[in-house]
C-alpha cells in the first residue's frame, strides 16, 4: 500500500502532467496546483484542469470533511463556483514546493447556501506561516483573491481559520510558480525620491489589474493565467481619453517587457489624450482606484507607443496622486524603436486615503512636443506591512502599551517633581542655616571688658536691659549690630577712620563706678561712635577683650 509520502509524490506528478495543458508559449510553471474544492470530478476551465477535491485530499489536514454544492446558477461563467469545501475548524493545505521562488496563491470565493451553511455570513482568516492574507474575511459576491509570496522552504502551508463561532469556505485554489523576473527586488520611490529595495521578500496582493483602452483579457490569453479588466469604470472624465488599438505592432525586446509581463492584448491597446483637435491642450487623463489605507503599494505602468509615426514624437509626464513620478517619458527611446513594450514600477508611501489616482499628461518642458500621452496597462499590488499582514489596519499602539507609556511618563514626572521639591527644601534649609549663622555673629553682644575680666552676657540686638558681672570686674557688652545701626555706615566705607576716638569713652569710665548702669554706658558709648568704622570698632573691642 502506498504511504502518505508516496501518495503525495504521485499527486505531484499528476499535477505536473496536468500543467502541460497550459499555453505552449510563455512561462511553464514547475509548481502548478489547481483544485476544485468540493467537487467530485475534475473541472476544465479554458485550457486548465482543476482536479477533484478528493484527488487533492492528501494536501489537506482538517478535522471534518464537509462539501457543499448548489444547483442554482451562480450568475458567473466559471464552473468553479458550483461547489465548495466548508471548514468548521482550523484547516491546513500543505503543498510540496519543487522550485523555490515566488508563487501565485489564488483563492476563489462565491457564497451560496448549502444546508445550514450560509456562506455569505462566514467570517475567517487565511494565512501562511509568515504572512496573513485575510482576517475576519467575509464575501457577498464572487471574487478571486490573488496573492504572491516568495517561498524558500520545501513546503507551503496555507491555513484557514474560522473567526469565533463562524466557519470558512473555499470554492477553488491555485498555487502556481511565478517567473523570478516578474517582480524585481527594487523599484523607484517618489515620496521621498529614492529606491525601495527588498521587494523579493514582500508578500503581495493584486488589488487592480487593468487593460487601458481595451476589453477584458482573460486568463486564457495570459501566459500566467491573469485576468485584466477594462479601464472605463476607473476614468475620472471619460471624454478626456480615447481608445486606440494596434496589437500587431507590439514588439518585445531584450531589456524591455516580455509576454509574461503582460500579453499583447494589453500592450496593443491604450488610452490616450483626446487632444487631436487642439494643439494647445493642457490636461491630464486620470484614473481613480480604491485602496486600503495604511499600506504601501507597487504601481506598475505598462507602456507601448502604438500611436506615433516617428521616433521622439511622443513625450508625456506620469503622476501618482499629485506626485510627478516620471517626466518627459519618450517610449521610443527604450530601444530606439516604436511600439516597444516596457513597464515602470513605483512604490508609494503608506497611503492615508482610501483612493489612489494615477494620471498621464503632456510635458511642458520639451519645445515643439505635441500634447499627447498614453497608458496601456496598470497593476496595483498591496505590500505586506511590518507585521507581515496584507489585511486589517496598519500596526498601531495598543491600549495596554499606551497606558504603560502614560504610566511611565507620569511616574517620571512625579519623581522629577519630588526631587525638585526636595532639592528646593534642602537649598532653603542650607540657606537658612547660613543666614542664622551670620545673624548669630551680628546679634551677639560683642565682649567689651572694662577691667580685663572674663564676664559674658548674651542679649538681643534690641535689648535695653543692663548686664552686671557677678565678680568685681564688671564686663559690659555693646551689640555690634547696634554699633552698625548707630554709625549707619558701610564697614568698607569707614575703613580709614581712626579707632582712637573710642579711647576717651573707655578711659572715662571709672573702674570704681560699679553702680553705673550698663544702659547709661551703652548710650554714651553709642552716641560717641558716630561715624566710626564698624570694622575698626570690632577690631578694637576684640583687642580689648584679649587684654
Amino acid at each position: 500500500m502506498m504511504g502518505s509520502g508516496g501518495s503525495r509524490r504521485f499527486i505531484c506528478v499528476l499535477f505536473s502532467i496536468l500543467s502541460l495543458v497550459c499555453l505552449s508559449t510563455g512561462f511553464t510553471p514547475v509548481d502548478n496546483y489547481l483544485i476544485d474544492c468540493g467537487s467530485l470530478t475534475n473541472t476544465t476551465v479554458g485550457n486548465r484542469v482543476f482536479v477533484a477535491d478528493n484527488s487533492a485530499s492528501n494536501f489537506l489536514s482538517t478535522p471534518k470533511n464537509t462539501f457543499a454544492n448548489t444547483s442554482i446558477s451562480s450568475g458567473v461563467d466559471s464552473p468553479l463556483y458550483q461547489t465548495a469545501r466548508i471548514f468548521d475548524a482550523i484547516s491546513k493545505y500543505t503543498f510540496l514546493i519543487n522550485q523555490p521562488g515566488r508563487h501565485w496563491i489564488r483563492l476563489y470565493f462565491y457564497p451560496f447556501v448549502s444546508g445550514s451553511y450560509n456562506m455569505s455570513s462566514a467570517s475567517f482568516g487565511v494565512s501562511t506561516p509568515n504572512y496573513a492574507f485575510l482576517s475576519n474575511f467575509s464575501v457577498k459576491a464572487s471574487v478571486v483573491k490573488e496573492f504572491s509570496v516568495n517561498v524558500t522552504s520545501k513546503n507551503l502551508v496555507i491555513t484557514f481559520t474560522p473567526s469565533g463561532n463562524s466557519f470558512a469556505f473555499l470554492n477553488a485554489l491555485e498555487v502556481v510558480s511565478v517567473p523570478d523576473e516578474l517582480i524585481t527586488d527594487d523599484a523607484e520611490t517618489f515620496n521621498p525620491v529614492g529606491r525601495f529595495k527588498g521587494l523579493t521578500w514582500q508578500a503581495l496582493e493584486t488589488v487592480h489589474r487593468v487593460n487601458m483602452g481595451g476589453p477584458t483579457v482573460s486568463f486564457e490569453n495570459d501566459t500566467l493565467g491573469r485576468t485584466w479588466v477594462p479601464d472605463q469604470s476607473f476614468l475620472i472624465q471619460n471624454n478626456l481619453a480615447i481608445n486606440v488599438s494596434n496589437i500587431a505592432a507590439v514588439k518585445y525586446v531584450v531589456g524591455g517587457a516580455t509576454q509574461d509581463s503582460a500579453p499583447n492584448a494589453v500592450y496593443g491597446t491604450a488610452s490616450r489624450m483626446n487632444s487631436d483637435s487642439n494643439p494647445n491642450s493642457n490636461f491630464n487623463v486620470t484614473w481613480e482606484f480604491n485602496v486600503q489605507p495604511g499600506f504601501q503599494y507597487i504601481v506598475r505602468f505598462h507602456f507601448c507607443d502604438i500611436v506615433s509615426t516617428n521616433l521622439n514624437e511622443l513625450y508625456f509626464d506620469v503622476y501618482v496622486d499629485s506626485w510627478l513620478v516620471a517626466e518627459n517619458v519618450d517610449p521610443s527611446s527604450i530601444a530606439n524603436a516604436l511600439a516597444v513594450a516596457f513597464y515602470m514600477d513605483f512604490v508609494t508611501a503608506a497611503t492615508v486615503s482610501n483612493k489612489l489616482r494615477v494620471s498621464i499628461g503632456p510635458t511642458n518642458t520639451i519645445s515643439g512636443a505635441y500634447p499627447n500621452a498614453i497608458l496601456n496597462g496598470l497593476e496595483i499590488m498591496k505590500m505586506n506591512n511590518s507585521l507581515g499582514s496584507l489585511s486589517g489596519p496598519a500596526p498601531a499602539v495598543s491600549n495596554s502599551t499606551l497606558k504603560k507609556n502614560v504610566g511611565v511618563i507620569v511616574g517620571l514626572s512625579i519623581g522629577a517633581l519630588i526631587l525638585a521639591v526636595l532639592a528646593g527644601i534642602f537649598f532653603m534649609f542650607c540657606r537658612k542655616r547660613r543666614r542664622l549663622a551670620r545673624q548669630g555673629h551680628s546679634k551677639m553682644w560683642i565682649p567689651f571688658s572694662v577691667s580685663g575680666g572674663n564676664s559674658r552676657t548674651m542679649g538681643s540686638k534690641y535689648s535695653n536691659g543692663t548686664a552686671t558681672s557677678l565678680d568685681y570686674n564688671l564686663g559690659y557688652r555693646i551689640p555690634f549690630a547696634a554699633v552698625q545701626d548707630a554709625t549707619n555706615s558701610d564697614p568698607e566705607e569707614n575703613s580709614t577712620n581712626m579707632i582712637g576716638e573710642l579711647s576717651p569713652q573707655i578711659n572715662n569710665f571709672s573702674h570704681s563706678d560699679n553702680s553705673a548702669s550698663a544702659s547709661q554706658f551703652e548710650a554714651s558709648s553709642v552716641d560717641g561712635l558716630s561715624g566710626v568704622s564698624m570694622s575698626r570698632v570690632f577690631s578694637q573691642l576684640v583687642k580689648s577683650e584679649g587684654r
